[in-house]
């Protein structure tokens, strides 16, 4: 090779590095500074999200569970054998720069005019694929990049798993507060029959109030059928999560988790932090710009070196047999194919885009979930004083009407509709709690509480 021919071999080379074969992907998608509406302050920069699932849930048998359901749960063990995969793929890729070997033994015996003729040969053939467009670095980058995307898939799998087992756990604890007011509603109740059953046998009372309070107690009586029902089926979707046969399920009791004294969300950025199912989808854009990065790596020559070493006696004709080496370099140029190859280049850096409105898109709805789930926080907050107070003067106005019934001042519709109230009062004070930690779990996970922090 002549001193010009390699000044503008290695000069090529040059120009090309520095072109759309080489360069990996160094694009860092951006995220919106209103991604969040209007509810992020100048000053949010510490977010819930930053906090541990440990610090936010310190109720020691919610932990256990979650625990469990990390460790065992199939959702999560399938997600780490597909890492696993991927990893097995990123070494595939990385071993590309190094030549494949082969040994291929063969031997023949013919015979021909009552002369037998036997050969054989026992070679040693290396074939190394020249990196010159930058294909094997691609691909190695592309298989880095799935693998990372497979490990941010576990890490969203484990924070809905987490969120989902903290949700039921409350949703159980809320079903055993609801009980309980059924139950205690029961024994007033029965009371409250009793004493009307008295007053109808002394003629102060007309048999359709006391069957118009036997209803009412029948229903509630229902009411606790109901929940004791929604309890087991309850306990078996926990179980589930844990991948467990149905069992019972040790839980707190009512009113045991704490809200957060303040409801920070931090800065936009940090969603992308954050947030696995974000971080997939930056992935995602990744690969297809090395996908689309292969495809035009595909359109240009690919320069193949191979070489045999061994030994061989020929046809028969030499022997004992001889060293045999030889070396080649081939150079393929596709021609015919171009409108194919052409034509996935073109349809990979569509790929590219729909990766990168998909971004978008989870990014939009990571910002509307955040919205959503802060407001609701704040409603169930504002509520809860008002249903506090409701409660209480519900409760005082049907011990009111019961004594004036007693003294024979009131009427049993009076009494039968301050029991009722009370008792919608109490279950919808319970179920707004509810509302308000189930909020609270949908905030601190769409924050990405549980993406990074989940062992």
């Amino acid at each position: 090779m002549t001193n010009k021919i390699k000044i503008f071999f290695l000069g090529s080379l040059l120009l090309l590095s520095g072109c759309s074969l080489y360069k990996p992907y160094e694009e860092v998608p951006s995220v919106p500074a209103d991604i969040m509406g209007e509810i992020v302050q100048p000053d949010d920069t510490t977010s819930l999200g930053a906090l541990s699932w440990r610090e936010l849930f310190t109720d020691p048998l919610l932990q256990q569970l979650i625990e469990r359901a990390l460790r065992n749960n199939t959702d999560v063990q399938q997600a780490q054998l597909t890492i696993e995969q991927a990893q097995n793929d990123l070494a595939s890729a990385r071993l590309g720069y190094f030549p494949t070997l082969s040994f291929e033994p063969s031997g023949s015996l013919t015979r021909f005019n009552s002369e037998t003729i036997r050969s054989y040969a026992i070679p040693l053939t290396a074939s190394w694929q020249t990196n010159i467009f930058g294909q094997v670095a691609s691909q190695k980058r592309k298989a880095k990049a799935y693998q990372q995307m497979q490990e941010d898939y576990k890490q969203a799998v484990q924070a809905q798993l987490a969120a989902n087992v903290a949700a039921t756990y409350y949703h159980l604890v809320m079903l055993d507060r609801e009980l309980q007011i059924l139950q205690e509603t029961q024994e007033v109740w029965e009371k409250s029959l009793e004493s009307m059953r008295v007053l109808y046998e002394a003629g102060l009372y007309q048999s359709p109030a006391v069957h118009q309070m036997e209803a009412s107690l029948a229903s509630v009586l229902g009411g606790i059928a109901e929940v004791q029902s929604l309890l087991q089926i309850t306990e078996s979707s926990l179980c589930l999560l844990l991948s467990e046969t149905p069992h019972h399920i040790d839980r707190s009791p009512y009113g045991s988790f704490v809200m957060p004294a303040q409801l920070n969300v931090g800065v936009p950025l940090h969603l992308l932090d954050a947030r696995p199912d974000v971080r997939q989808a930056a992935r995602g854009i990744e690969i297809a710009y090395y996908d689309t990065q292969q495809a035009h790596q595909a359109l240009y020559p690919n320069l193949t070196l191979s070489a045999t070493l061994g030994w061989s006696n020929g046809e028969g004709l030499v022997n004992p047999a001889r060293f045999l080496s030889q070396a080649v370099a081939s150079l393929t140029q596709p021609l015919f194919a171009q409108g194919r190859l052409r034509a996935r280049y073109k349809n990979a850096q569509i790929e590219q885009e729909k990766a990168r409105l998909h971004f978008v898109q989870t990014l939009l709805n990571a910002g509307n979930e955040v919205y959503c789930q802060l407001s609701i926080c704040k409603k169930t907050e504002q509520k809860a004083a008002y249903l506090t107070s409701i409660v209480h003067s519900l409760n005082e106005a049907y011990i009111g009407t019961s004594e004036l019934m007693n003294n024979g001042t009131n009427t049993y519709v009076e009494v039968l509709k301050s029991q009722e109230d009370l008792l919608t009062a109490q279950i919808t004070e319970v179920q707004n709690h509810y509302e308000g930690i189930q909020a609270v779990i949908n905030l601190y996970t769409a924050l990405g509480g549980f993406g990074n922090k989940t062992e």
